[in-house]
Formats: C-alpha cells, structure tokens, sequence
C-alpha cells in the first residue's frame, strides 16, 4: 500500500534530523501547514508547496517524485472534461506562414509546463490578419504539451452585444466537467471556481475575438501550468502580465507561399510572377490573399494573371476580393461600426489624402476638429486596426483599407461636402509650402 503524503514527508524529515520548526526555516512553508500535512489534515499540498519541502529535505529525483505523486493522490479528483463543449473550431491544413509568431507561442508554451505558471499571451490585429486562424493552428500543433484539453470560446467582440463573462465562465466549466448545479450565480465565485480549476490541469484555452480588457479579465488564470491564448482587434494593452504579439500583414514570401498553398505547386510554378502579383493587390493581407486563393481553386481556367489583372481596377478590387460568405470589405465593416460617430468622418475624410501618410495637423483640418480631437479620432482608428502608426505622430492606410475608407466616403457624404473638405485641404497644404 502507497505510503501517505503526511507519512512520507515525516520519515523524510526524520532521515534528515529535522524538526518541524527547522523544516518551516529551510523551506519557508509554515509550522502550521507541515504540521496539517504530518497529521494527515491536509492530504494533497500545491506542486510548489511540494517542491519546496523537496528541496529542504535534500531528496533525490525518486524521492521527490514519490513525494509528489502522493500529494497528487491526496488531491481531490477534478471533474472529468466534458465532451463537445467549447471545441476547437476546424483549422486549415493550407495554413502558411507566422513562423515567427508560431515559434514564440511554443516557447511560451515549454515554458508554462517546465515552470509549472500559467501563460497568457494575446494575439491582436486589424480584421483580415488571421488572428484566430494562428490561434486555432497553434492550438493544434501545441496539443500534445496540454493533454487535459484544449478549450475555444468566441467572445464576440464585434457583435453589438458581446459575450458576457459571466456566460464565457459557464460555457467553460461546462466544458471543464463542471456539472451546470454546481456552478455558482455570482460571477465572482465563477471566476474564483475556473482558476482553482485551471491550477490543476495543463489545459489550453483560446478566447476568441474579445471585445475589451474587462470582457477578459475573469476568464485569466492565476496560476497553474496551462496556457491562454487570447485573439482581439484591440491591443488589450490594459491586461496586467501578458504576452503581447500584435499581428502585421504577411511578408511577399508568406504570402506568395499562402497561395501556393491554396491552389498547389503545379499552378504556382506556371505563373510565379502572376501569384506574386495578385498577393501584392492583395496588399499581402491574409484574408484577402485566402479568398483570391479560394478563387484560384474554384476556377481551374484561371491563371494567377488573369485574376491579377482584374484585381487592377481599384474601383472593384474590394468587390472581387469575396467568395462566399467572407469578404474584405464586409471584415472591414465590423471595425467600422465599433467606431464613434466622429473617427467615422474622420476615418472617410482621411480617403482624400494622396500622401502615403499623415499627421495630426492634416487630420484636423481635413476633418474639422482640434488638434486634439484630432490625435483621439487616429488612435481609435489605430485601436481597432484601420489605420497603421508606423512610428509616433505619423500614420497611414492599409490598401484595401483605403478603397474601403475611399468608399464610405463615396456613399455617405454628398459631392459637394466632398469637394469642400478637398479644397480646404489643399489650400492648408499650399500655404504649408509657402512658408
């Protein structure tokens, strides 16, 4: 019969000459507590509370593996997963590219289970950047470092009412083995009864499309040696102790390589510079070079170069990018509605600009608001991702994003309003060059 933990750590204790005051000295674990364990009162202590009696007793490998299994024995048992709850939703086995970021989520990854601490990191970008696609990749390459689950929540951030926490709570102790009696109403006690959950269990979870840091912050762990990978269109610079990996667009490479992916070698090596030509219209966005692969494959007749020179007319280009039910622009749109009334005018009016790039004093003449009104309308534009700030005080468009911006324009301002709004901005960039 195994040995209890409390027995075991009183002979190893004894062998060594210690008393319990001595131990509680070396290892920092409280009289009180080796006391609870040598009396049987506590029956399974935490792996840290383990490792620290192991180091002050001097054990080998063995010995503080069987010191640890009898902790873990002692353990209440955790609820069993339950099945087809919160699962992965399907990944793609085209996906290309992200090296950079794949290679840093597995180290994050090693790093959860050697240590035995929870990790969170958040993967942000503009819509279109294929956040929860290397979400859900990683997921599945990650797997075998987590075999107590892999867990997917779409928070729906975009929807006009997201995803409350306290519903993601119960979806996810649901999932957990949770039976839906034992969960509590309270949100707080929710939250205090997933991260006792996640302490035990080498579980990965992905929250998907997240609106804003408070949406999130009762999903995080406190401790344990999983790992939570969160995806927004924000940067979710408010989360305390996470790993940030914001997403750009893809590299000519990676995108090149992505459509080859999609349509096969034989057709890519017929046309190279025709698929390196339809990623550059595709302005190396992830899910438009996706949907003109899509395209490619569902018309074998095509050539890269065929669908490269349709891809020419900019007046069209946004249209031509869907096929089905995904869209550039209709990605787009989702971003667009989150933003308050004035980074709308501002974010259209900005379609006049005919410099690669801009600054604040544009932005506010062109728009029609101080200065700063104006640095708040480009930050929420940078926020949710349509517009880029390469360095501080500068900022530009994506090229899709700017034939979408160059449409809203179009259809929601009258030509006139238009026309004023021009004028009053080349005659402040004239008078710039006069000076």
């Amino acid at each position: 019969m195994r040995e209890t933990f409390g027995v075991l750590l009183r002979s190893f204790r004894h062998r060594v000459k210690l008393t319990i005051e001595e131990l509680s000295h070396t290892s920092g674990v409280s009289v009180r507590a080796i006391g609870d364990m040598e009396r049987g009162t506590s029956l399974g202590p935490q792996r840290r509370t383990v490792q620290a009696l192991a180091d002050a007793l001097r054990l080998t490998l063995e010995e503080a593996a069987e010191l640890a299994e009898a902790a873990r024995a002692g353990r209440p048992r955790s609820p069993a997963p339950a099945r087809g709850l919160c699962e992965p939703p399907r990944g793609v086995g085209d996906f290309a590219g992200r090296t950079a970021e794949l290679d840093l989520l597995a180290r994050l990854a090693a790093s959860a289970r050697s240590a035995g601490t929870a990790v969170v990191a958040t993967i942000s970008g503009a819509g279109g950047m294929g956040k929860t696609a290397l979400a859900v990749h990683a997921a599945e390459r990650l797997a075998a470092g987590f075999p107590e689950g892999r867990f997917h929540v779409d928070l729906r951030g975009m929807d006009p009412v997201p995803l409350d926490p306290s519903s993601a709570l119960a979806r996810l102790l649901k999932a957990l083995g949770v039976p839906e009696r034992r969960i509590p109403a309270d949100e707080q006690e929710r939250a205090g009864q997933y991260r006792a959950l996640l302490r035990e269990r080498r579980c990965l979870i992905v929250l998907d499309n997240a609106a804003h840091e408070a949406q999130v912050r009762p999903l995080l762990p406190s401790g344990g040696p999983g790992m939570t990978l969160i995806t927004s269109r924000r940067s979710l610079a408010g989360l305390e102790g996470v790993r940030q990996i914001p997403l750009a667009q893809l590299s000519g490479a990676e995108a090149t390589g992505l459509l080859e992916a999609i349509v096969g070698g034989g057709r890519a090596q017929a046309d190279r510079n025709g698929l390196a030509e339809v990623a550059r219209l595709c302005g190396h966005l992830p899910l438009a070079v996706r949907i003109a692969g899509n395209r490619l494959q569902s018309r074998p007749g095509w050539s890269p170069g065929q669908l490269a020179g349709r891809l020419q007319d900019e007046e069209r280009r946004l249209e031509a990018l869907s096929a089905g039910d995904q869209a550039v622009a209709a990605t787009f749109s989702l971003s667009y509605r989150q933003l308050s009334l004035r980074a709308q005018r501002t974010f259209r009016r900005l379609a006049l600009a005919a410099a690669p790039d801009f600054g604040v004093p544009l932005t506010a003449v062109v728009a029609e608001l101080d200065l700063f009104e104006a640095e708040d309308a480009l930050e929420e534009l940078v926020e949710l991702g349509l517009l880029q700030s390469p360095y501080v005080g500068r900022y530009r468009f994506h090229d899709l994003v700017r034939l979408y911006a160059r449409a809203r324009l179009s259809e929601q301002e009258p030509i006139e309003e238009q026309r004023v709004a021009r004028r009053r901005m080349e005659a402040w960039l004239l008078e710039g060059v006069q000076q």
